[in-house]
């Protein structure tokens, strides 16, 4: 007689498959912010390698011309009355514009030192830069990927004029620093790059490995200010907020200023346009003129502190003191 087994093939409870999903569901929830640090660490060395990149073909640049790039030229006693200096190789008698040509930015200087010399020689500097090449393809509007922050989730960006004419402008994750503002009267074009600025290595007596030169500002979602190629910035037209600014910017002479501090892409009146911040938690990244980046923390750019009386000595933040090239305040980034 051949006996037969029972098998029981009881499934899961109901009890037992809530445990299940909810292990699994902690589980996820202790990876995922590992996996976003992780990502978030991969996007800030990129950036960091960005920042190498430029500063390295300004060394090149500097190397080629024996000075670093103006932020931007523009000719003698054009719009303002406000001091600055005149264009570094003068001005053209013929087209009446500098002859480095008229709000080219220094990224565009830099594009031969940074495998970009197509683009470079694409403009033509004896015309303004607006808007040359092809309806629809205009050279202002190309993006180079290394002046795009790729902890910006939406890639490269343009602005796109609003009217039937499709020209578009290309907009950088990267600002160079004008000291501390874009304004002589305030104390200001005292860093590595200013309208008509000739900064030479031998200048920054503060020392090349204490002094930022270029750092992070993402553009806005109005997509109105960081143009990569040629760029104005508002009245003064010294580039501010558009190829340069200060880190303690500000938009005229009297007004109060900004500082390096958390900024938001969200920003329908683009007051973050004038301070530099990004899209790192904690601080954001700064290329130092010897050729090093470093990340450096909000917390090194708080206000300075009012003075209480006049004999009181004031030292500058840590931003503020890298910002300049000159002011005699040696302080290096901190680790």
């Amino acid at each position: 007689m051949v006996k037969r087994f029972r098998i029981d093939r009881r499934g899961f409870t109901l009890v037992e498959l809530l445990v299940v999903i909810a292990i699994i569901g902690i589980l996820v929830g202790l990876l995922l912010p590992a996996v976003q640090a992780a990502r978030e660490a991969a996007r800030r060395m990129q950036c960091t390698n960005n920042l190498k990149q430029q500063v390295l073909a300004l060394h090149n640049h500097h190397d080629a011309f024996k000075r670093f790039p103006s932020a931007l030229q523009v000719g003698v006693g054009w719009y303002t009355t406000l001091k600055y200096n005149p264009p570094p190789s003068g001005i053209s008698p013929t087209t009446g514009l500098p002859n480095d040509g008229a709000f080219f930015s220094w990224m565009y200087c830099i594009l031969p030192f940074i495998e970009g010399q197509s683009l470079y020689n694409s403009f033509d500097r004896t015309q303004w830069p607006w808007w040359q090449g092809p309806v629809g393809n205009r050279f202002n509007g190309r993006i180079n990927q290394a002046f795009v922050c790729p902890s910006d989730v939406r890639g490269g960006v343009t602005w796109t004029d609003a009217g039937t004419n499709p020209d578009k402008a290309a907009l950088t994750s990267y600002l160079g620093v004008s000291g501390t503002n874009q304004f002589q009267e305030a104390g200001g074009q005292d860093g590595c790059f200013y309208v008509n600025s000739k900064v030479t290595m031998a200048s920054i007596t503060d020392g090349t490995s204490n002094t930022i030169c270029i750092g992070e500002r993402p553009p806005s979602n109005t997509l109105d200010y960081g143009w990569m190629w040629a760029g104005s910035g508002d009245y003064p037209y010294f580039g501010a907020t558009d190829v340069v600014l200060g880190v303690h910017e500000r938009p005229d002479v009297s007004a109060k200023p900004d500082f390096f501090r958390p900024g938001t892409i969200k920003d329908p009146l683009d007051i973050h346009r004038y301070h530099f911040w990004s899209l790192h938690p904690g601080g954001g990244n700064w290329a130092l003129a010897d050729g090093s980046v470093r990340f450096i923390s909000y917390s090194s750019a708080s206000p300075q502190v009012i003075p209480t009386s006049s004999t009181q000595v004031v030292i500058p933040n840590v931003i503020q003191a890298m910002a300049s090239r000159n002011d005699g305040n040696a302080i290096q980034a901190p680790e």
